[in-house]
């Protein structure tokens, strides 16, 4: 380009002044909406995180489910793209317990958020409305397991923090019968189809000889293990099987089901434990709940030296729960005493008529169950049948085991580490109830690979106290069960 062509270029050009790019109004109008962004910015991050948009709270092409007080168990699949929320309203001190197989949730309070998952429960700080959210990035089946608790909580016994302080009673049974509680009969009459299987004799044997190596008793061993996938069912390997041992708190499963009976017959008014006592008692084998439960169920209470006259009464009454399944053919069954310690009574040990019913003998009468009872009621759940499907189902979620580390390590007793749960994959399921004592170890499990292609029963009493210091002997167990289930056992 010329010099001349270029200066008649440049004279098109004219540059306007700043004044000529807006009037005073328009960069007023301007300043004015560069400072609402800016704080509208600050107050979704601003430090203490304590306000959301609305935008990262809303559910996109999934129903909201709510929550109502009691047992919420809650499944579904959630699309990738979309987002599942469940809303409850919650009042300030009400108790929250969740379980799922998600890895993370958002809990969101009406202030703030909590990040969850697997297991845990919280005592909400606000009343208002709350909702757990699920936006997991790919497609998922979940499976959430809801427990809100009643704010109509004072049927239940106060715990004393201080152990000083005087051991609270007993408040009196929510009875709709007079006492001694009517004689009623667990609704399954009929044995489960177990027959005996060779290759699951094998593995049983194997089980035996894998406790002798580790110098352990192989008399104090009781074995039960029944293959749910068998084609007729149930196929079934035992050692020692029929023989009586002390169950500890495997004896909490027999109470759950006894109460839920109660429930179902109307000798007990529904809710007359809260869901959230019977949750703690099989998750947590809590013994303060499981106190209350059989003390409803029998109509007895702890308490002070009964004379004989009035201990025949209350021994027979704490007997119930023995003929409720003895009726039932559950013949080799002793679950009429209760686990101890029990702080709320102030009781380490048995006292008063606990320790009377268990005679005055060189060898105290203790509770006892087989494996294979234990395994038949397993089975009886499982396959919906005990009390009824809907209370079936319920009994197993609330035998359901986070296998994460993350859900269950910092948890002092976890009912994971030194039981069948502690080695089986994080992607396996197991349902199960366990027991410990200072001279006993026991686990009792429904278990199953990720694809249901194997699900089994296996159901371990160890009474001797080098099962109950050997913390690996279970998971060893365990891990070698589920390695030879998987890979076909049978012929």
């Amino acid at each position: 380009m010329s010099q001349e062509k270029r200066r008649k270029s440049q004279q098109k050009i004219k540059w306007p002044r700043p004044s000529e790019w807006a009037d005073k109004s328009s960069i007023f109008q301007m300043l004015i909406f560069s400072t609402a962004i800016t704080l509208l910015i600050i107050s979704i991050l601003q430090p203490d995180g304590r306000r959301y948009s609305n935008r990262r709270r809303t559910c996109q092409k999934t129903e909201r489910k709510i929550l109502t007080e009691g047992f919420n168990p809650i499944a579904g699949k959630k699309r990738e793209g979309e987002t599942a929320c469940i809303e409850f309203t919650g009042q300030s001190g009400q108790k929250i317990f969740i379980n799922t197989n998600l890895m993370y949730l958002t809990l969101f309070t009406p202030t703030d958020k909590l990040n969850t998952g697997g297991s845990n429960h919280y005592t909400l700080e606000e009343t208002g409305l709350y909702k757990i959210r699920i936006a997991t990035k790919a497609t998922t089946d979940y499976k959430l397991d809801i427990i809100l608790e009643s704010q109509n909580s004072s049927n239940l016994p106060v715990i004393a923090s201080n152990p000083s302080q005087q051991p609270v009673r007993l408040p009196a049974p929510v009875l709709k019968t007079e006492q001694p509680p009517q004689d009623i009969s667990y609704n399954v009459k009929q044995r489960p189809p177990f027959y005996p299987y060779a290759s699951l004799e094998s593995i049983v044997n194997d089980i035996v000889y894998l406790v002798r190596r580790r110098g352990l008793s192989t008399n104090n061993l009781s074995i039960s293990l029944v293959d749910l996938t068998s084609n007729p069912c149930c196929a079934y390997g035992g050692y020692l099987d029929e023989k009586r041992r002390f169950p500890a708190s495997i004896t909490k499963l027999f109470w759950m089901v006894a109460l839920y009976g109660q429930y179902k017959n109307n000798l007990l008014d529904k809710g007359t434990i809260p869901e959230t006592e019977i949750y703690k008692m099989i998750q947590d084998s809590d013994n303060e709940p499981a106190s209350l439960i059989i003390d409803r169920l029998t109509r007895t209470q702890s308490g002070e030296d009964l004379s004989p006259a009035k201990l025949d009464g209350w021994i027979k009454n704490r007997q119930w729960v023995n003929r409720y399944f003895q009726n039932a053919g559950y013949q080799n069954i002793n679950v009429s005493q209760k686990n101890f310690p029990v702080p709320y009574l102030g009781l380490k040990e048995p006292a008063g008529p606990d320790l009377q019913i268990r005679g005055k003998g060189v060898k105290p009468i203790r509770n006892h169950l087989i494996t294979k009872d234990v395994a038949r009621l397993l089975y009886e759940i499982d396959s919906n049948s005990a009390i009824s499907p809907d209370y079936s189902q319920r009994m197993k979620e609330y035998m359901w085991r986070e296998l994460n580390p993350e859900a269950w390590q910092k948890k002092q007793y976890n009912s994971i580490e030194g039981f069948f749960a502690e080695s089986l994959p994080r992607n396996a399921q197991i349902f199960s109830k366990v027991g410990w004592t200072s001279f006993s170890r026991q686990d009792a499990a429904i278990i199953a690979s990720p694809d249901g292609s194997i699900r089994y029963i296996l159901v371990i009493f160890g009474e001797d106290k080098g099962f109950s210091n050997d913390w690996k002997i279970f998971p060893d167990i365990s891990r070698m069960v589920y390695n030879q289930m998987l890979s076909k056992y049978w012929p």
